[in-house]
């Protein structure tokens, strides 16, 4: 074999070397990102586990939500206020949803079927409207403002409870009001 012979074999194999190492460091990336999409999911889990099991291990907590959102009882000043955190740690929770849905982490229609529809349960109440109308406007992005009242425009949103009967405060044009029109 002549030199030129052994250059170009020489060429080749390390043609073909470059071609193995870039489609490992492809698998390598490709498993990485799904390992990072994971731990989004993960993490987007626990912010909705902490609020679901607030409501579930404490009843003074899910008679606040009941109550407060169907406007069932009168409120004092630290009711409300306690109300109106745990929503905005609701509609705080849905944003990081449809965060991680528009940047391509989720899949599309992720936010708007499981924190959106959580969240438009909510904001489909009477108190819960009511909440909304004032603090869309502090702390929530236009864009994400825009999907939720878009959701709740369609009218469909979930029952608060399911199997419970809806109150006149959960019926009809209570979509409407959340959104302002």
């Amino acid at each position: 074999m002549s030199l030129e012979q052994a250059f170009y074999v020489s060429q080749i194999i390390v043609a073909v070397a470059v071609v193995v190492s870039l489609v490992f460091v492809g698998r390598e990336i490709r498993e990485n990102t799904l390992a990072i999409q994971r731990g989004e999911h993960n993490s987007t889990m626990e912010q909705w586990t902490v609020i679901r099991m607030a409501m579930t291990k404490n009843r003074d907590i899910a008679e606040l939500i009941a109550f407060g959102l169907d406007e069932g009882r009168a409120l004092d000043r630290a009711d409300q206020l306690r109300l109106e955190q745990l929503l905005g740690e609701m509609a705080w929770a849905a944003f990081h949803i449809w965060d991680r849905t528009q940047r391509g982490i989720f899949p599309k229609g992720t936010f708007e079927f499981t924190g959106g529809a959580l969240l438009c349960a909510m904001l489909a109440t009477k108190g819960g409207g009511d909440w909304w109308l004032k603090a869309k406007h502090f702390g929530f992005l236009p864009d994400f403002v825009a999907d939720v009242d878009k959701q709740l425009n369609q009218g469909d949103a979930m029952p608060l409870v399911f199997g419970w009967p809806k109150s006149s405060a959960t019926a009809g044009s209570s979509a409407a009001r959340a959104t302002g029109t």
